[in-house]
């Protein structure tokens, strides 16, 4: 399966829809997809109400990045929200109690809130090594492998122009959670000119949002 693991809404700090990022991501040919909105689950939530509505080619992984008190940490197969600065520990434990699993998000990116604390990468299931806006990508994969976490790779995309930047390839299972334990990637950094419509786009948001 070609799987999209990490994206954001306008739920959170995304500017396109739930439903403008499925149609992308279908257009685009991708098997499954999880709207990672900061930390809510409700873009997940709709993405699952409008593939069942509408009956699209496509399935939703629930997930949302958590905001520990550490860094940002991405959580998969949960469809509650979970309370965020809670330390990486205490963040992981909520989650794997609600049946989902946990991974860094962009570790060491501080830029982005990713954790840059080592003893984090003991705590979770698994590490995103490569995140289309990091930078520290390598010392994400070089701690990953330190400790024996399994890596999958992110998007990170706050627009639909951006889905699929990086695809993971999962195995078809029917533990879609246990097949992240497996995943291979392959992406490319997200274009400049993506980035600076994202920043764009933000601006006109808050712009409008102001009395």
């Amino acid at each position: 399966m070609r799987a999209e693991l990490h994206v954001h809404s306008n739920m959170s700090d995304g500017v396109d829809s739930v439903r403008r990022i499925l149609e992308v991501a279908v257009e685009k040919g991708l098997d499954l997809i999880s709207i990672t909105d900061h930390d809510t689950i409700e873009g997940s939530l709709e993405a699952m109400e409008v593939v069942s509505e509408e009956h699209l080619p496509i399935i939703i992984l629930p997930g949302v990045e958590i905001s520990t008190s550490s860094g940002h940490m991405l959580a998969y197969g949960i469809t509650k929200d979970v309370e965020s600065d809670m330390s990486m520990h205490e963040t992981c434990k909520v989650v794997k109690k609600l049946g989902g699993v946990c991974f860094l998000a962009h570790p060491f990116d501080f830029m982005r809130c990713g954790s840059i604390k080592v003893s984090d990468f003991k705590v979770v299931d698994g590490v995103e090594v490569y995140n289309a806006k990091s930078y520290f990508n390598f010392l994400a994969r070089k701690f990953a492998k330190k400790y024996s976490k399994p890596g999958i790779g992110g998007s990170d995309a706050h627009s639909a122009s951006s889905v699929g930047c990086v695809v993971n390839y999962l195995e078809n299972s029917n533990n879609i959670l246990e097949s992240l334990f497996n995943a291979k990637y392959k992406g490319h950094k997200i274009p400049v000119k993506d980035r600076i419509r994202f920043l764009v786009s933000r601006l006109r948001v808050r712009l409008n949002q102001q009395p």
